[in-house]
């Protein structure tokens, strides 16, 4: 009879053990959300849109992530499933302790694919919009809070018909973006993106209507050269496929900024009629003069 009620003594203070376990466990893992300004005129942020994913490393907090492994379980997938919260591909367990955490998103539905050996990322690319956050000492079972920050650079020309143009089409405007090299990396512990040291040749913006867009790295000191192509009568003269172009004076191009470079043709020239760029980060761009082909 001493037998059999030990062994459902066991038997109980088993279940009970695991019951702790279990609720220790469920105390321990790791919730996410995050948020980030959608568009660069959007000054409150906006929770990350569902669908869209994000890369998540996390470390002990204060480690140096020059020579720092990540905890186990991370790097780590994550998907925006709306309201802002981030589901992670797999759940994030971690013992009682303090963690720093750093986030790597492409504003995208696709994954960055960027990896980060000593705490600095491969060689980046143009038209990838990287934001990054990151949300440091978090205890173990803890909410992370990410709020992304733009980390490349916005490109942005508008076209617009003047005195003595009508039926006007953009058909094309192409400029010279940064040309990536070894500098285009970015540091994890900043989200800082070297800056590259020249740019590339006449590439294609993405075209709407007479606004063409681009995103492109951050890039040291250069000029730019912009080659406009319209459709449009002029001067009473229908003209087709004619090209004006010009060049923005050489100036450095800053990570987190959206630069808006206005341009308007008239019966004569292609003429610079102001600029704002915007927050990303303000700045101001000036004297650029266009001539037709």
């Amino acid at each position: 009879m001493k037998k059999i009620v030990a062994a459902v003594c066991l038997i109980v203070f088993g279940m009970q053990s695991c019951e702790k376990a279990e609720i220790s466990k469920n105390e321990s893992e790791m919730r996410f959300s995050a948020s980030y300004d959608l568009e660069p005129l959007t000054k409150a942020p906006i929770p990350f849109p569902s669908g869209n994913k994000s890369t998540i490393i996390g470390y002990t907090a204060g480690a140096n992530l020059t020579s720092a492994t990540p905890v186990a379980g991370t790097p780590l997938e994550a998907t925006g499933a709306g309201t802002g919260v981030l589901t992670p591909d797999s759940p994030l367990y971690l013992p009682k302790g303090s963690y720093d955490f750093y986030s790597l998103s492409i504003n995208s539905t696709t994954q960055a694919g960027v990896t980060f050996t000593s705490g600095v990322s491969g060689q980046l690319v143009n038209q990838r919009d990287y934001i990054w956050a990151k949300h440091t000492s978090v205890a173990q079972g803890g909410s992370v809070t990410f709020a992304y920050t733009h980390k490349a650079v916005g490109i942005e020309v508008n076209i617009t018909a003047g005195t003595g143009v009508s039926a006007m089409s953009v058909t094309s405007i192409r400029f010279t973006p940064t040309k990536a090299d070894a500098s285009s990396k970015m540091t994890l512990s900043s989200g800082v993106i070297g800056s590259a040291a020249d740019k590339d040749v006449l590439t294609a913006m993405n075209l709407t209507a007479a606004k063409g867009s681009y995103i492109m790295l951050p890039m040291a000191s250069q000029s730019l050269d912009i080659e406009v192509t319209v459709n449009a009568t002029i001067g009473g003269v229908s003209q087709t496929a004619k090209v004006y172009t010009g060049v923005v004076p050489a100036r450095a191009y800053a990570a987190g900024t959206y630069y808006t470079i206005n341009l308007t043709i008239s019966a004569t020239a292609l003429t610079f009629t102001g600029s704002t760029v915007d927050d990303w980060a303000t700045q101001t761009i000036t004297g650029v003069t266009l001539t037709e082909q």
